[in-house]
């Protein structure tokens, strides 16, 4: 074959093309396989027979009983490569004996950044319920944050699992509760007491003892994080706990009775150390 400078552009521009190509199933095969679920942690709460598990088109619904205009909704975003399912176990803790629908919305390529506003539609699917709230994991949280942002006319209140928000929310009436992990390795911490700013005066502020970055969900190891310190159910445990008996709060008129510490610079804020 005599080369010429157009043939040798154009197999090069050929070579290009198909690198290209293979990098683009190579990403998206990366995040469309994601964590989770662990199996294990997903039959169990199947197995449950308090626990009604509802799957649809974009997501998935968890519930312990029937839904009615006192249920209170939850929309969940999930972390950047998590299979949306993950955070079922989660889900069947929070909604036990409790009046509460959580609704997990599958994300694209288990990515919530492409597709934020996917809680309208997700709230749709239970049409009876009329106090709803967002919340989410990680990237997930910020992602519902943003929502909340945008609608908090339509939203009761935020919930944060190992998340800060990026954007300012600090003057709407939205309740907000923010959950961490003491042994948490991935989120980065300087920058979440940093954006605390940017969350209402009372918003509460919990830090769990012994709960790493995928403690809040069920699908395995994470890559950066600490290792489990704990049994993950028992992590689990104490996640939906707070995150349950704060959403109820106001149906059922409690209070929170956990001693409470805060700091000089957050004083604004409630924050409080959970041992399990």
């Amino acid at each position: 074959m005599d080369w010429t400078r157009q043939s040798i552009a154009a197999v090069a521009l050929g070579i290009l093309l198909v690198a290209l190509v293979l990098v683009t199933i190579g990403t998206v095969a990366y995040f469309a396989i994601g964590y989770g679920p662990n199996a294990e942690a997903l039959t169990t709460v199947e197995g449950n027979e308090a626990i009604t598990i509802e799957r649809f088109d974009r997501g998935t619904a968890v519930r312990s009983g029937p839904i009615t205009n006192n249920t209170v909704g939850v929309v969940y975003y999930p972390g950047a490569r998590v299979n949306h399912e993950s955070y079922v176990p989660t889900a069947a803790s929070i909604v036990t004996e409790r009046d509460i629908v959580v609704v997990i919305v599958d994300m694209p390529l288990n990515l919530a950044v492409l597709a934020p506003n996917r809680a309208t539609d997700a709230m749709a699917t239970q049409p009876a319920v009329e106090s709803w709230n967002i919340a989410g994991h990680s990237l997930g949280g910020a992602m519902a944050c943003r929502y909340a942002a945008d609608n908090a006319a339509d939203l009761d209140g935020l919930v944060l699992h190992a998340a800060y928000c990026d954007v300012d929310i600090s003057h709407s009436d939205l309740r907000v509760l923010s959950v961490l992990g003491t042994d948490d390795g991935v989120l980065n911490t300087d920058r979440e007491r940093k954006h605390r700013a940017l969350l209402p005066a009372d918003a509460e502020i919990v830090e769990l003892d012994g709960v790493n970055h995928a403690g809040f969900g069920a699908y395995g190891p994470q890559r950066g994080d600490t290792p489990a310190p704990r049994e993950p159910s028992a992590m689990r445990a104490d996640v939906a706990d707070v995150t349950g008996s704060w959403l109820v709060r106001p149906n059922i008129g409690t209070t929170n009775e956990t001693t409470v510490n805060t700091t000089a610079n957050e004083s604004a804020k409630t924050s409080a150390i959970y041992t399990g």
